[in-house]
Order: structure tokens, then C-alpha cells, then sequence
């Protein structure tokens, strides 16, 4: 098997830590540079600000991370993480009413972001060729004959076969590109305006409220109330039986507020009694922190003519979502499974060399990370008043319908087999492609008008 000497990767987060799994076995060092301090237990940090809200593992994402490090699972649930059944102990609330409930095979895994994180990077720093450098804010990269040879930082320069952008939303690599006279990838940007208000809460000792998750969705135009339009909520258990997350939510710069009271009256103006009942019987020990850094962007970098090679990015550096559809860790994860897999292909057909291992890692990729950045910008797309741009420029935005995929969600609410497989394809772990069949859409719309009565919020 081909080896080579040093693989960077920019950024020690979540993606950052697993695509430095991937391509570990096939390197004598990786070097994991950041520029944050990372702590020595799963704790907050400051270069994840958006650790301290809701963060959902898809089914998907929590396969992935078993494989690329394993024992992950396991360890996550030693330390306190809970594993939920996803339909006998999930309550969501959407245009439909209230989901199915009943017991099901499909795990969810809930731990807060500094707890998930942490133990993907202690199982990474377990693999002896992983080597992490905390402190090192990279600066640019370096080329050579159309390839990226090294980064830059401020203590120097560092030498590479292969760099991997793990940066996040703020990558810097089209700059980088462009700086070193390569093109730069079309960037989409699409911004519903949201907020979040989260915080963790205790719960009663012994608390049965009847769920360990509970979740309520905006309803989008023609909701019941007019705040049930653009707000929801969410709370789930973490780590322990008494601690949960709660992260509430406003869109269309409806943003919620940072006071206890005042987002008791934010969450109840919803008009969901289930809602109410549930925050009334816990306790606020901790501050609420806001977010709004909520666009999704899109850098096209599989349809770029040309590129350099040895280089290339994953996770958010490549597509961030909105994170209220929950979909970043996962897709990281995806990505990363993705590229274990095609740079294992590729050094069997082409030993000893990487080059046309990006090509080959974003062209396999793009499938998935297309049907995320759809199915996320299509929701926001329902949202009153969002932004898009296309590399900076303003675009018309037609408003949303959501009359299909509304009856689609009636239709398979309405059988307990079709709703697992559905739930099955919205983790990531079913291809939607039957949702497309002309079985279902022709199905869909010879039921047309029986579906839409369904349809609580018109």
C-alpha cells in the first residue's frame, strides 16, 4: 500500500478530526492544526460558539463515525449520552399535528456538542499517526506546479502531500485559491434569517413527561397562530438524566430573546400547550446564549473546472446548512466515510500518487451534499423575506410551495411501515429515491385533496 510522509488538516473540530481518520492509514503523519486551545474534558469552547446549542446526529452520521472511529458509540454512552428510540420517544410537532409514535428499531444518540466532539477527538488522537496542533491559525497554502504543497502559519511554514480544509463557515480557501491563481468555487448563499436562544436546564428527579425529546417546527405560512408561523422550539435529554438542551428558535429575524421570562412568553405565543407544560416544570441554572450565524452556503467546489490538486475541503468548509435541519455533523461524517473509501480506491489504481483524488472525492460526494442543500434551502425558501446571493449578487426569490411535499408527508404519515421508511430516508440512511418513484407521485396525486385536509395549519 502507498504511504506517504505528512497529510494537514486545517481545523480540529468534528470534520476535522474524522477526515483525519480517513486518510490516516495511508500516511506517517497527520497533522490536525487549529488555531483555538482545545480542553481536556467535553466542555464549551471557544472556537465552537455553536456548541452550546441543539445539535441533532442523524442515524447516518452516527454510522459513519463508527466506522471511520470505532467505539465511538460506545464511549459517547459511557460518558452520559442517552439513546432515544427516534418514534416511541421523540415528540414532534408540525403542520400535521403531532407525529406517530410507536417502538421502533431506528437509535437516535443525543450529547451536546462539547461531548460529541470531545470524544471524536480523543478516539482520533488515539490513532498514533494523528498528531494535534492547537494555537496554529493557518494563514494560506502553498503551491507548486498546480499543487498544494504546505500551509502557512504564523509560526512558519509546513510542508504536505496532502491539505484537507476542516475550517468550517469561515474557510478562507477561495481566497487562498485565488491568491494563488487558481479559480474560485461559485458561492450560494441562502439566509432565512434565524435565531436561536439556548441553554441547558434541569429537569425534575424522576421527571416523566412522557418523551426525551420534544420538538415543534415552524408551520410556515398559514399557521394557526401568526408566531407558530415563523418560531419553534426544541428540548432534548443530553448528558445525564437531569440535564437537557433547550434551544429555541425565530426565523425571518423573528429572533427570540435572551431573558428567562421573556422566552417563556416567545416559546408560549406558539400556541402549543405541550410546549408550555413541559418548560414550566424545569429549572434555568445556567446563561441563555445566542446564535444567529444560521446561512446556509454552498461553495461549489465539484463544479469547478479546474482545481488544485492535493487539496480539498470537507464538512462546512464545502456546504454548511442551516443547522435547525440538523444535517452538519452528519454530512461531515459522510464526507469524511467518503473520502477513507475513495482514497483507498484511488491509491489501488494509482499507487503513489494523489493526484485526481479530489476530483474523485467531490464527484462522489456531490450527490449527497446536493440532496442536503436542497432539502434545507427548500424549507427555508417557505420563510418570509430570505436572502439569496449567488457570489455576492442579489437573486430573485420565488416564493416557496411546499403543497407536495406537505401531502407526501401526510401520505406517509398514514402507515406505519411507509413513515419508517421515510424516517429512514430523512437520517441518511435510505436513498430518496422512492420518494420520487411515479408509484408515489401518482399516488400522491390521485389523493390530492384527501391528503391536503390533512394538513392541520391552512
Amino acid at each position: 500500500m502507498s504511504r506517504f510522509s505528512t497529510a494537514i488538516v486545517i481545523g480540529g473540530s468534528i470534520a476535522g478530526c474524522l477526515a483525519a481518520a480517513a486518510v490516516a492509514p495511508h500516511f506517517d503523519e497527520v497533522l490536525v492544526l487549529d488555531k483555538d486551545k482545545f480542553p481536556e474534558s467535553p466542555q464549551q469552547r471557544n472556537g465552537a460558539p455553536q456548541g452550546a446549542h441543539f445539535h441533532a446526529l442523524l442515524a447516518a452520521g452516527r454510522e459513519a463515525m463508527d466506522e471511520l472511529l470505532p467505539g465511538f458509540s460506545e464511549q459517547a454512552l459511557e460518558l452520559g449520552a442517552a439513546e432515544l428510540d427516534s418514534t416511541a420517544e421523540v415528540m414532534r410537532l408540525d403542520r400535521l399535528g403531532w407525529s406517530p409514535r410507536f417502538p421502533s428499531s431506528l437509535k437516535f444518540l443525543m450529547a451536546s456538542r462539547p461531548l460529541i466532539e470531545w470524544v471524536i477527538r480523543d478516539r482520533a488522537a488515539a490513532i498514533d499517526t494523528i498528531r494535534f496542533l492547537p494555537g496554529r491559525a493557518v494563514t494560506g497554502v502553498l503551491t507548486t506546479d498546480g499543487a498544494v504543497t504546505g500551509v502557512r502559519t504564523k509560526d512558519g511554514e509546513l510542508a504536505a502531500d496532502l491539505v484537507i480544509d476542516a475550517s468550517g463557515r469561515r474557510s478562507e480557501a477561495p481566497q487562498w485559491l485565488a491568491e494563488n491563481g487558481f479559480g474560485q468555487p461559485v458561492e450560494t448563499v441562502v439566509n432565512a434569517h434565524w435565531g436561536y436562544a439556548s441553554t441547558f436546564v434541569h429537569v425534575p428527579e424522576n421527571w416523566e413527561p412522557g418523551f426525551r425529546a420534544l420538538a415543534c417546527v415552524p408551520f410556515g405560512e398559514g399557521a394557526l397562530t401568526p408566531a407558530s408561523e415563523k418560531r419553534a422550539m426544541a428540548m432534548w435529554v443530553v448528558e445525564g438524566e437531569r440535564r437537557w438542551v433547550l434551544t429555541v428558535q425565530g426565523s425571518a429575524g423573528d429572533y427570540p430573546p435572551s431573558k428567562v421570562e421573556d422566552l417563556l412568553e416567545f416559546v408560549s405565543s406558539i400556541g402549543a400547550p405541550e410546549l408550555d407544560r413541559a418548560l414550566s416544570e424545569v429549572e434555568f441554572p445556567e446563561r441563555i446564549r445566542i446564535w444567529r450565524d444560521t446561512t446556509n452556503r454552498l461553495r461549489d467546489y465539484a463544479g469547478m473546472a479546474e482545481r488544485p490538486e492535493n487539496f480539498l475541503t470537507i464538512g462546512d468548509a464545502w456546504a454548511a446548512f442551516n443547522p435547525v435541519y440538523g444535517q452538519g455533523m452528519t454530512v461531515s461524517a459522510l464526507d469524511a466515510r467518503t473520502l477513507s473509501r475513495e482514497i483507498a480506491d484511488h491509491l489501488r489504481e494509482h499507487p503513489g500518487s494523489l493526484r485526481g483524488l479530489a476530483a474523485r472525492y467531490y464527484a462522489k460526494n456531490d450527490e449527497l451534499v446536493k440532496f442536503c442543500w436542497s432539502s434545507s434551502t427548500a424549507l427555508d425558501y417557505r420563510i418570509p423575506d430570505v436572502e439569496v446571493t449567488v457570489d455576492g449578487v442579489p437573486q430573485e426569490v420565488s416564493p416557496g410551495t411546499a403543497d407536495f411535499s406537505d401531502r407526501l408527508a401526510a401520505w406517509v404519515s398514514l402507515d406505519k411501515d411507509r413513515y419508517m421508511k421515510f424516517r429512514e430516508t430523512t437520517q441518511l440512511l435510505r436513498s430518496d429515491d422512492w420518494l420520487r418513484s411515479d408509484e408515489v407521485v401518482n399516488e400522491i396525486k390521485e389523493k390530492w385533496n384527501e391528503l391536503g385536509a390533512l394538513v392541520t395549519p391552512r
